[in-house]
């Protein structure tokens, strides 16, 4: 699938480079993917001018590390679809959700159109990511920060 739901784990949470690094060191990465990417969402092509940055992790089950491999423009759904388990799952999600004039079907629809699928198929992948957020959370995990090690060093 094009688009997929990536819930971190919640022993992993808030040890991001987001959230690690000073604001302008993260606008500074910012304008680097914009620069090397332009104004398009990384997933499902968008054009558009409120692009937000969106890291990816894989996780490695033997290591339990969790190795940032890249940084890209993502549009709001794609990006909301990403972090689904706060949008959808939680009341402060929902209630920010509503106030932006979108639904679950909002998230539901965009998934279904970028990944060309069915509803039946978002709700497998759902409830397969939250299978994997609930095994990988009973780990602590090692952060990799990969290309960006030496710029949140200092914050570690």
């Amino acid at each position: 699938m094009k688009l997929e739901i990536e819930l971190v784990p919640s022993t992993a949470w808030n040890k991001s480079l987001y959230n690690l690094l000073p604001k302008r060191e993260w606008s500074r990465i910012k304008t680097e993917i914009y620069d090397r990417e332009g104004n398009r969402c990384y997933i499902c092509g968008k054009i558009g001018s409120q692009l937000q940055a969106h890291e990816f992790w894989e996780y490695d089950e033997r290591t339990k590390t969790q190795r940032l491999v890249g940084i890209h423009h993502l549009c709001d759904l794609c990006h909301k679809i990403k972090h689904l388990g706060f949008w959808l799952h939680t009341s402060d999600g929902a209630s920010k959700l509503k106030q932006q004039g979108l639904t679950r079907n909002s998230l539901t629809e965009h998934f279904c159109s970028v990944n060309q699928c069915r509803t039946e198929d978002f709700l497998h992948a759902e409830r397969r990511a939250f299978e994997i957020w609930e095994s990988r959370s009973k780990h602590e995990w090692k952060q990799d920060f990969g290309e960006y090690l030496e710029m949140v060093r200092p914050y570690l």
